[in-house]
Parts: structure tokens; C-alpha cells; sequence
């Protein structure tokens, strides 16, 4: 592939695991209507996750699992302190505080993404990346009804877990793409989800969990849901997406993830849609779209610096 496409299917691939993260709210949703506590719940992601990475690696290619103990300190780093970090604490920020805050908090990290790139990758901060992160957070502000002082809740344990939960999924972003330029990306989510699985079992045996997921139809088909379409088909993308286009260009990218659990909110529980709800579905979308073109403009200022070089 040339590079034009190399970078779309970077964007497909960061889209799409925006997509299926969306699917999240849906999906924990109805667990807990089974009964699953907020804990269970987090467990589920890894433990699925990690039963198909393993196993599906075992059988197609076991060379992946050879890795030396510097590879393996990083993916426990990664795999608990980004994956099991996000997953617990913005679980506890919505607890205490409100989906509305802990969502806002938790968009912060595009901009968290921004400045690490710099620093980290040396990436460019143009003012079109700026512009479009700054609109990506106004979108996600908009989605999660912040702009209504009466969905805020403010708690400082909650304030503290929610900048927690923007934290660590900034870092998912910067240590995945330092992750995927060292190791094999399959090999890097089998070993992180191997961590973040037993992190979770240490806390809490998972015996009642498997007799929970098991206990009816529904409950199968929704575990299999937030395991399979909500984490391993999202963070495989995800992982794999970043080995293509740059960090700040994939945290606007992947916003696209509360749109579809907005959308799936109306859908599957009737939520009502306000109309600042749907601006800022358009503001993400325009945000998106910009950033496309940003890099395309790029793209064809390189290879016109590399003509003028040939000629």
C-alpha cells in the first residue's frame, strides 16, 4: 500500500474501535440490570479479552508469546495501569460524581495526547490539530449534556478518578504506539490482557463471575458483547491503527465513540436527544473530517517536498 492508503486505513481502524467502544454504555447497561456489580463488569473486558487473544494466538501463531523481561514489565504497565485503570476509575467517577462529569473529565485526554506526542514523538502541534481537538472536547461536552449545571455533580474523589480515567486512556494511546514500534501488536494485547485479567482476579476470584456470565442466554450474549465487540475487536484496531497514523490525530479520531452511545441510547432505551446533543454529534463529525483533510494536505506537501528533491 502507498501512503495515502496506509493512513486511511489507519482511520478505519481508529474509527472503528471508537465504534465498538461506543457500544459500551449499552452494554454495561444491561449487565447490571442482570446484576453484575461495576467491578464484575470491568473484570469481564480482560478476562474475555484475554481467553481469545491467548487462545486464538496459541493456535495461529505461538511464536508471539516469546518476549523478554523488558517486554513483559512494559505490558504489565500497560495492561494494568491503562486498561484496568480506566476500566475502575471511571467506573468509580461516575459513581461519584455523574455520567455527565465523569465523561468530560474523561475527554480531556485528547488534549493530554496532544502535548505527550509532542513531547514523546516530537509530533507537530499545528494550529488544525489544536482547532481539532479543541472541537472534539466541545462535541463530547455537548453529547454527555454538560452544558446542563444539573447533570454536573462535583465530588473530589470522583474529580480525582475521573482525570484518572483521562489520564490512563491517554496513556493507553502513547504507550500503544511505543508498544507497536517495538513489539508485535498481537503480542503486546495478549501479554497486556493477560496482566489486566489477573490483576482483576487478585482483587477478586473469578468464580462468581463465570457462574453469572453463564446464567442465562442474555447474559452470554451480553458478556460476549462487552468482551468480544466492546474490548478485543476495538482495542485490536485501536493497537493496530496507531502503527499508521499519529497519536493526536487518533484520540480525535476515536470520539466518534460518543455518538454511537448516544445514538444506541435512543435506540435501545429511548433516551430523549436534545438539540445541543446533536450539535455536538455534528461538531465531532466536523472535527473528524477536518482532521482528514489536515492530513491530507500533508500528505501531498510531502510528496511535493520529495519531488522538488528528486528534480
Amino acid at each position: 500500500m502507498n501512503d495515502a492508503k496506509i493512513t486511511k486505513y489507519g482511520y478505519l481502524l481508529i474509527t472503528l474501535a471508537g465504534a465498538c467502544w461506543g457500544m459500551m454504555g449499552v452494554l454495561t447497561r444491561g449487565l447490571s440490570n442482570l446484576g453484575f456489580s461495576p467491578l464484575q463488569i470491568a473484570s469481564l473486558r480482560p478476562t474475555v479479552a484475554v481467553l481469545f487473544y491467548v487462545l486464538f494466538n496459541l493456535i495461529r501463531n505461538p511464536k508471539i508469546f516469546k518476549i523478554d523481561l523488558k517486554g513483559l514489565l512494559f505490558f504489565l504497565i500497560y495492561g494494568v495501569v491503562t486498561f484496568d485503570g480506566m476500566f475502575l476509575s471511571f467506573t468509580y467517577a461516575v459513581k461519584y460524581t455523574s455520567i455527565a462529569t465523569a465523561s468530560v473529565l474523561l475527554f480531556t485526554s485528547p488534549i493530554m495526547v496532544m502535548i505527550m506526542s509532542r513531547i514523546i514523538f516530537k509530533e507537530k502541534l499545528t494550529n488544525k490539530k489544536m482547532l481539532s481537538v479543541i472541537l472534539t472536547i466541545i462535541g463530547c461536552i455537548l453529547i454527555s449534556k454538560a452544558y446542563d449545571s444539573s447533570s454536573l455533580k462535583l465530588n473530589a474523589i470522583g474529580i480525582i478518578c475521573g482525570i484518572i480515567s483521562g489520564f490512563a486512556v491517554a496513556l493507553q494511546n502513547i504507550l500503544g504506539k511505543v508498544g507497536v514500534s517495538k513489539y508485535d501488536y498481537r503480542t503486546q494485547l495478549s501479554y497486556s490482557f493477560i496482566f489486566a485479567a489477573l490483576f482483576f482476579w487478585c482483587l477478586k476470584p473469578p468464580v462468581q463471575l463465570i457462574k453469572m456470565s453463564v446464567s442465562s442466554p442474555k447474559a452470554v450474549m451480553l458478556v460476549i458483547g462487552i468482551g468480544f465487540v466492546a474490548t478485543v475487536i476495538p482495542n485490536g484496531a485501536f493497537i493496530k491503527g496507531l502503527q499508521y497514523i499519529e497519536s493526536s490525530k487518533a484520540s480525535v479520531l476515536v470520539s466518534v465513540e460518543p455518538i454511537i452511545a448516544t445514538l444506541l441510547g435512543f435506540l435501545c432505551f429511548n433516551e430523549t436527544v436534545q438539540l445541543p446533543q446533536i450539535f455536538g454529534i455534528f461538531v465531532i463529525i466536523f472535527a473528524v473530517a477536518f482532521i482528514q483533510n489536515a492530513s491530507k494536505e500533508e500528505q501531498l506537501q510531502k510528496e511535493g517536498e520529495q519531488l522538488e528533491k528528486v528534480a
